[in-house]
């Protein structure tokens, strides 16, 4: 075959040509179906863009309203969690209100518990209205709160006052309060939502934030109960620590009552001599000194004997000062025993975190129990350190020991080795008031050689409990 512009010859036909006219009629269906075809995927790609953009905003829109259910979901959880860990009434209602509220609409509610085995409901938050703790009463007496109880299950009940006045719909719900399975009250909630609006899910949820409620009224009622055991056992500690103090002021009274003898035998001396006219030196002096001395007496045993209070106030005491005025208490009845006090009581010892007239008691019971150690007499030893943190304060005596057998029972309430003669509280004591001071008492001791009580008290650091 031979090719010339514009013709085709083929073998055994004769030539014939061609024009670009012809081509293009003969090229015309093909390419107006190729336009069509075009046209056709175009369009098909255009509404696959506009599904995917669709779908992008469906999706878009899910994870919205997805993000928004998880947030309220979250705060809900939250809340749920302060309803059940809160320790006060008002806070557990406020709470409950809240959460109920992103459940239904709310006109007013509160939570009504059980008083004892009477028929009666009291309101645990005090800002609820009269007109609803009437209708959690009249339900109450009605039966519906018992069945609502031992069937647990929360009801809905037409605000009958409305009905017949002719208002909107309103409703009352009633949630049942329970405890490990035992009803202790009612959760009441006025609404404006009708009944046939409320969703199974709807009453669920209302179960749920009046079971977490329970939980949070449970822990008020335990708290409150810890708190008020809390503050008998102070009392009673404070009497336990009042009853050692006079026990130990009563070992005292004959040891004091001749300290208050002697300045006053000398005064009534010298009175009689100035009464006779017998000239006296320097008697106002002496009287003056004598008259301090009865005073200072007096002072310490007031201030020892007065009542303690039920919480230790922690301030700045100089441990020095404290031992030097309990020894004094002592001294004179010491001595006509045969006991001498050696006190070693360096300067410059900084002040502790106390409270004196506690100490004074334990450095009291100490020296009393050291002067019963020692009933033929021998030395006590007082002596102060500072380590820097905390200081040590030892009292020491040359008596009878203790058997190591009773030596860990000695800081034991009511565990005495005087028999009648004591009452066992002097050392359960100084236990108690040193652990009160955040401090620690050891004891050694050595049959036939003595004892030594060992107290470790921090230092002041200038901050008040």
């Amino acid at each position: 075959m031979r090719r010339k512009k514009g013709c085709v010859t083929m073998k055994g036909d004769s030539p014939r040509e061609t024009s670009p006219l012809q081509t293009l009629e003969e090229g015309l269906p093909q390419f107006e179906q190729f336009i069509e075809s075009r046209e056709s995927y175009i369009k098909a790609l255009e509404q696959t863009i506009l599904m995917l953009k669709q779908e992008a905003a469906n999706i878009n829109s899910n994870s919205l309203a997805i993000r928004s259910s998880v947030d309220e979901l979250v705060a809900m959880q939250r809340l749920s969690n302060t309803i059940s860990t809160a320790l006060e009434p008002e806070l557990i209602v406020s709470t409950l209100i809240e959460l109920t509220r992103q459940v239904i609409p709310v006109i007013e509610s509160n939570i009504f518990l059980f008083e004892g085995k009477t028929n009666k409901v009291l309101p645990l938050s005090s800002k609820g209205s009269s007109r609803l703790q009437q209708e959690a009463q009249e339900q109450m007496e009605a039966g519906i709160v018992d069945w609502v109880i031992a069937e647990k299950k929360t009801v809905v009940i037409p605000d009958l006052d409305h009905m017949v006045a002719g208002a909107s719909n309103r409703n009352f719900v009633i949630v049942p309060l329970l405890v490990r399975g035992q009803g202790i009250g009612i959760y009441l909630i006025h609404t404006v939502k009708s009944q046939p609006d409320f969703s199974n899910q709807d009453l669920q949820l209302l179960s749920v934030l009046a079971n977490q409620a329970a939980a949070g009224v449970e822990n008020w009622r335990t708290y409150r109960q810890l708190v008020r055991a809390n503050e008998e056992l102070k009392s009673s500690q404070a009497q336990m620590v009042q009853a050692a103090k006079m026990a130990a002021i009563g070992e005292l009274a004959a040891g004091v009552a001749h300290e208050i003898k002697n300045p006053l035998q000398v005064l009534l001396l010298h009175l009689e001599l100035v009464e006779k006219g017998r000239p006296v030196a320097n008697w106002t002096e002496m009287f003056s000194k004598q008259v301090k001395r009865l005073g200072d007496i007096t002072r310490r045993l007031m201030d020892f004997a007065r009542n303690v209070s039920e919480e230790v106030k922690m301030e700045p005491v100089h441990i020095n000062k404290t031992i030097e005025e309990t020894a004094a208490m002592v001294q004179h009845e010491f001595a006509g025993s045969g006991i001498t006090i050696a006190a070693n009581l360096p300067d410059g010892i900084p002040p502790v975190a106390g409270n004196a007239n506690y100490l004074q008691q334990v450095f009291l019971n100490l020296l009393l129990n050291a002067r019963d150690a020692m009933p033929k007499g021998g030395t006590i030893g007082l002596s102060t350190e500072s380590t820097g943190f905390h200081i040590i304060v030892r009292i020491s005596d040359t008596g009878m020991g203790i058997e190591k057998e009773i030596l860990d029972k000695i800081f034991r309430p009511f565990f005495t080795t005087k028999g009648d003669k004591g009452t066992g509280l002097g050392l359960a004591v100084c236990h108690k008031i040193i652990g009160q001071h955040k401090g620690d008492i050891r004891v050694q001791s050595e049959v036939g050689k003595g004892t030594t009580f060992t107290m470790f008290l921090p230092v002041w650091r200038g901050v008040k409990n």
